[in-house]
């Protein structure tokens, strides 16, 4: 093993590790106050993401429960080679929100389409003439709904009482934008950035409305549960007999660790079959992703692994080799009826015991932590029968409509993200008033 690898699991842990965090926090906070700085957060807002919708509606009551004061930044225009199929986000996205929106209250309209870009451009510019103002959150709210739910006389009137920045004008503005906000450190919108971290979307807004409760600001705890999505409620009528659950799950992913364990144990309750299909993780498919989509991913699934109580952050990366020999190990594990086992062990091997799998040593030590004879279990590390079977996952986890992990399919819903598995259970589950 290289002096790098030898290294890796041990940067990981430090960049992962809670104390870090909190030393971080206490030296922004300390600078906060030693300027005399309001606490003050930063909402990227774009007006043809779903996602941003939804903030839009939960932040103007959020920021005046704590005491922040949230300048919205208007972006339209994003970075394309960060999205690796911008086609199936565009379909799956709106979907997702009116989901999201319904379980939390909010609005979305129902059966919305991707709005026409020069449609999101009319609106983008009223809303940069509003940027900084009040009627920012009310108008937002006003143009979104009327821009997804395709109501163009609705959109020329709010354009025209509003007025809005001139084309040329607003069109640099969003290019320059759009180059900074790599640089700023993030690459989604619907993102909130306070005190030098990342909130994407309603399902990070609990781990905020935590660290300012450690503040003592909000007077309380947030009544309203943003992070009700993540977690299933196990109190639902059990679906019928034979109901099946897949799951589309990578090696590499942080992600589909953290729900690998909490899937298993929702389909433990209901009595469902867990169908986990491997995939080849996208950077072995060709996708470059750059360093700060990677940082983000790693620390946000560090904050979600501790609100879960899953184990992580001593991290090994198993790309190329280290992928391809737990992928080879994966029929044989189902042959022995220990595939189960063999995920799990071999998911925190790699994410939080910091294992190297591209190595005999590592690799043999989980197939043994997951009851399997190493000496039958290395025959298969030659066999290539398992990459036909992962394209045809992939292919399959394409055809439903997603375009990477983890993604949870039934017979007529797929949901995408570990953040998700009350909608998963809803979609496994029959209406309560079915009871």
């Amino acid at each position: 093993m290289s002096l790098q690898r030898r290294l890796m699991p041990h940067l990981a842990r430090l960049l992962t590790s809670p104390g870090r965090e909190r030393w971080r926090r206490r030296l922004l906070e300390a600078r906060r106050r030693l300027r005399r700085q309001p606490h003050e957060a930063t909402f990227y807002f774009r007006i043809d993401d779903p996602y941003s919708l939804l903030m839009a509606q939960a932040l103007p009551a959020f920021g005046e429960h704590f005491g922040l004061r949230i300048t919205p930044r208007v972006m339209l225009y994003l970075d394309g080679n960060l999205y690796p199929d911008p086609d199936r986000l565009r379909a799956l996205a709106p979907r997702d929100a009116a989901a999201l929106a319904d379980l939390h209250g909010l609005t979305f309209p129902d059966h919305a389409t991707p709005p026409d870009p020069e449609l999101s451009l009319a609106a983008t510019r009223c809303l940069l003439k509003h940027e900084g103002d009040e009627r920012f959150w009310s108008l937002a709210h006003a143009l979104g709904q009327a821009l997804w739910s395709g109501d163009q006389e609705r959109l020329t009137t709010l354009a025209r009482d509003h007025g809005q920045q001139p084309e040329d004008q607003a069109r640099l503005a969003l290019e320059a934008r759009r180059d900074q906000f790599l640089d700023d450190g993030h690459y989604l919108t619907g993102t909130l950035h306070y005190q030098g971290e990342w909130y994407w979307s309603l399902e990070r807004l609990d781990h905020l409305a935590r660290r300012l409760e450690a503040l003592g600001l909000g007077g309380g705890a947030w009544p309203l549960d943003y992070g009700a999505a993540k977690r299933a409620r196990l109190d639902r009528p059990r679906p019928p007999e034979g109901t099946r659950l897949a799951f589309y799950f990578s090696f590499r992913s942080p992600y589909s660790y953290l729900a690998l364990e909490r899937a298993f144990a929702l389909a433990d309750h209901y009595g469902v079959t867990l169908e986990v299909r491997p995939v080849l993780p996208m950077v072995m498919r060709g996708l470059t992703v750059p360093r700060a989509k990677r940082l983000y991913i790693v620390t946000d699934a560090a904050r979600e692994a501790r609100l879960h109580g899953v184990p992580f952050g001593k991290i090994c990366d198993p790309v190329g080799v280290g992928v391809e020999r737990c992928m080879a190990l994966w029929p044989f594990a189902e042959k022995e009826g220990r595939l189960r086992e063999w995920l799990l062990s071999a998911a925190r091997g790699i994410w939080s015991q910091g294992v190297d799998v591209a190595g005999d040593a590592g690799l043999s030590r989980l197939a043994r932590d997951a009851g399997l004879d190493w000496n039958r279990a290395r025959r298969w590390l030659g066999d290539d029968q398992w990459r036909e079977r992962a394209e045809a996952n992939r292919q399959a986890m394409l055809d439903a409509g997603s375009w990477g992990v983890p993604t949870f399919q039934t017979d007529d819903t797929l949901i995408w993200g570990q953040d998700r598995l009350a909608l998963v259970e809803q979609a496994l589950t029959p209406p309560l008033s079915s009871a």
